[in-house]
């Protein structure tokens, strides 16, 4: 057993992370696996989006960045143009590397949001290849759906969460292949389920668990066509008492008391959701993996992945990282894709054998930004590791981080008390707070949606848990009248929070 240097819990580590840092030349952890978590997403900001300047051009862009960041941040058309030049550090033997690093840090611009090729889609982050999405995260190739997480190839879906191939869904968790369906988790092939959990390739189901290929069912009991589209005619989806009333019975009577596992085809693996895994331990929403430990988020063939979080498209040999496309051998990169045997950077595109880097595209043989040769860059990297001495291989410390614990991605899958993030050094940070202005109570909308007249509500609402102003947008109102769900009463936030709460992760 090891005790974690910040924490003094003891943790064990095992073979599989044993042979990756053999094979990849680096120490041994000296921090716990949550510790580790907590480092690595203190560099990663998923869903608090400000208003804020781009410091290129100087319009007003949406950025996962506010203001009281040191360094500059650009709007992503200009970040990956040729109209500005990366800044560089030489090294300095005599002081620390990460003190150098953060250094550079404050110099070299990032991109305000990840969300490329996207077509309106303002309000977005780490998705790409979306169209007409608000407030869409960690999603890619959807269209028109609104406060989603972790949705693909979907499709007018609307707060949902970890939802693929799937269309007109509302209030849907862990579904694939969902058509028309209303508070459902872990749903398979499914349309026309309402208050359902587990079930595959089933139709018209209301209030049932554990059916598989059935139709017209109401409470797991099987009725004919006509009798179960009678009663189904009685119930009021729009009506938002009504939907509160049969959302507290199907939490109470069946989500709460249901086995909330998925692990199809998987050989020696635990975690949760998990498809298609071999020897894949600690891992939840990963797919087609091998040999992977302490993952989260990942698909495509990735292999020899371990304390990383979404790594994607056939990467290889990671450690450490966040948010990796189609790399090799990487460990403690946040933010990189196309790049090979580089660690300790940030924002690489394309890149190769870059130490200590931030914001580059396609370059070779880099420390600190800097351009060197083969042979230089190989001498230097080694006095630098050298220097290290067995913190090689360990995260980014805390005082590198570019989020407080309030604003980053860590709150998503895990908790400190804030005496616990002072503690360990981490930036508490304070609640994000609500532009000010006048709202009015939830309680001056109508209860059914069926009640609105038209398709603009001009009003500001304030959300009675979170304290917290929200507005509902015209495109949400046409698609909650288009799948016949209720108007929301609470923020944005707090209905996720509340969607994703029974995932077992």
């Amino acid at each position: 057993m090891t005790t974690c240097q910040l924490t003094n819990t003891e943790f064990e580590i095992s073979d599989m992370e044993r042979t990756l840092f053999k094979k990849m030349g680096i120490n041994e952890p000296k921090y716990g696996p949550k510790v580790r978590l907590a480092m690595r997403l203190a560099l990663r900001n998923e869903r608090n989006l400000y208003m804020r300047k781009c410091d290129f051009s100087g319009e007003r862009i949406i950025s996962v960045y506010n203001e009281d960041h040191p360094f500059p941040v650009y709007k992503y058309d200009y970040w990956i143009s040729d109209k500005w030049t990366p800044p560089f550090l030489d090294y300095n033997p005599d002081k620390p590397f990460f003190e150098q690093y953060k250094e550079l840090s404050k110099k070299a611009p990032r991109v305000n949001i990840f969300a490329p090729y996207n077509e309106n889609c303002d309000y977005c982050n780490a998705a790409e290849k979306n169209k007409n999405c608000y407030m869409h995260i960690l999603s890619d190739r959807s269209e028109d759906c609104y406060y989603t997480h972790g949705i693909f190839n979907c499709r007018d879906c609307i707060d949902s969460a970890y939802l693929y191939d799937s269309e007109l869904c509302f209030e849907c968790v862990d579904c694939r292949k969902a058509y028309h369906c209303r508070m459902g988790f872990l749903l398979d092939n499914c349309s026309h389920c309402n208050f359902c959990f587990d079930l595959r390739g089933c139709q018209d189901c209301f209030m049932c668990s554990g059916l598989r290929n059935q139709k017209y069912c109401m409470n797991n009991e099987q009725l004919g066509k006509e009798a179960y589209e009678k009663k189904m005619d009685e119930i009021r989806f729009g009506s938002y008492k009504a939907f509160e009333r049969l959302k507290r019975q199907f939490v109470d009577n069946i989500l709460s008391k249901g086995d909330y596992t998925r692990l199809i085809n998987t050989e020696n693996s635990d975690g949760n959701f998990l498809i298609n895994c071999k020897n894949c331990h600690q891992c939840y929403d990963v797919e087609d993996a091998e040999d992977c430990m302490y993952y989260r988020v990942g698909a495509n063939g990735c292999k020899d992945v371990i304390d990383s979080h979404a790594i994607v498209d056939g990467s290889q040999l990671i450690y450490g990282n966040v948010s990796t496309t189609e790399s090799y051998n990487c460990h403690n990169v946040i933010g990189c894709w196309t790049t090979k045997d580089s660690c300790y950077s940030e924002f690489l595109q394309g890149c190769q054998d870059c130490f200590g880097c931030i914001s580059l595209r396609y370059k070779k043989f880099c420390i600190l930004n800097k351009q060197y040769s083969e042979s230089d860059y190989r001498k230097l990297k080694a006095q630098i590791v050298g220097s290290m001495g067995d913190y090689y291989g360990n995260p980014f410390p805390f005082d590198c981080a570019s989020f407080t614990y309030q604003d980053s991605a860590f709150r998503d899958y895990d908790s400190f008390t804030k005496e616990e993030v002072e503690h360990i050094g981490w930036r508490y940070g304070e609640e994000k707070q609500s532009e000010s202005g006048k709202s009015e109570p939830v309680t001056n909308l109508p209860d059914s949606i069926n009640d609105l007249k038209d398709d603009k509500i001009e009003s500001i609402f304030l959300c009675e848990r979170s304290k917290k102003s929200f507005k509902i947008v015209e495109q949400e109102i046409r698609l909650l009248k288009k799948i016949v769900a209720p108007l929301p009463r609470y923020h944005h936030e707090v209905r996720y929070q509340d969607r994703i709460k029974y995932r077992k992760i």
